[in-house]
């Protein structure tokens, strides 16, 4: 449920990669999270090796299991100590997140951790996450921003319908690619304003592992087809995201 593909590597690994791109650069904030969110993909991955998708409503028990890790990272707020370096923080979270469950599980998630190696090697740079989504939003309400999104999206997929149907493909794949972009920064926007990220941290890391994924996917030097990559664009959110995201995305043009 997490993969992308051979050559990229899983989305764990991808957001591993982009952690320690994150450290070399001195962003020890954004090297943390995508720490974090590869640890998260690893426990989701684990789950459907084992057994998740038998439960009669997978996506409601993998909702569940993050509510019970979100409890233990809340508790584990209260009681941390105010000076860990971004190593112990992310050892703490881990531990937390691996106690939820049973232990006869631990070290299966355990020994799936990447390395953390890295936070300890990263100096710090200084960044503005309040003006960095400032930037972003450029004056406009979250609401506003996904709202124009949303917009843009269906209107190049309009055009791209029209291209197709006049038989210019690879401008129709073009405008198609460019609808889903768009409907897939309105998606991360929204769920962020949902989870109370108001700095939208989570828009620009996953932001940046998608474009990671098509500079990729462009080295390869083939020319994916007509949609070819919505099932990596699906992967980067996760199984219990991918409906919700699949359904905003416009439909794709026919010939």
């Amino acid at each position: 449920m997490t993969s992308v593909t051979d050559e990229q590597g899983t989305v764990p690994e991808l957001f591993g990669q982009l952690s320690q791109r994150h450290a070399s650069a001195g962003d020890l904030r954004r090297a943390k999270l995508a720490a974090w969110a590869s640890d998260v993909h690893v426990l989701e991955q684990l789950l459907w090796q084992n057994g998740l998708g038998d439960a009669p409503d997978p996506d409601a028990q993998l909702a569940t299991l993050g509510e019970v890790v979100a409890g233990a990272l809340e508790a584990l707020a209260d009681r941390a100590p105010n000076h860990l370096t971004a190593r112990e923080l992310v050892e703490a979270a881990r531990e937390a997140m691996v106690t939820t469950f049973d232990e006869s599980v631990h070290g299966l998630l355990t020994d799936r951790l990447a390395p953390l190696d890295h936070l300890d090697l990263c100096e710090p740079v200084s960044h503005d996450a309040v003006r960095e989504a400032e930037r972003r939003l450029d004056g406009r309400t979250p609401e506003d921003l996904v709202a124009e999104l949303r917009f843009a999206a269906a209107d190049c997929m309009a055009v791209a319908q029209l291209l197709a149907t006049e038989g210019e493909q690879e401008a129709a794949q073009r405008l198609a690619h460019q609808a889903d972009a768009a409907a897939f920064e309105a998606y991360l926007i929204a769920a962020a304003s949902l989870a109370g990220d108001e700095r939208l941290v989570t828009v620009d890391l996953r932001w940046e592992l998608w474009r990671g994924v098509l500079a990729d996917g462009s080295a390869g030097g083939s020319k994916p087809g007509l949609g070819d990559w919505r099932p990596a664009l699906l992967a980067l959110v996760g199984s219990a995201e991918s409906g919700v995201l699949g359904r905003t995305l416009e439909a794709l043009p026919e010939s």
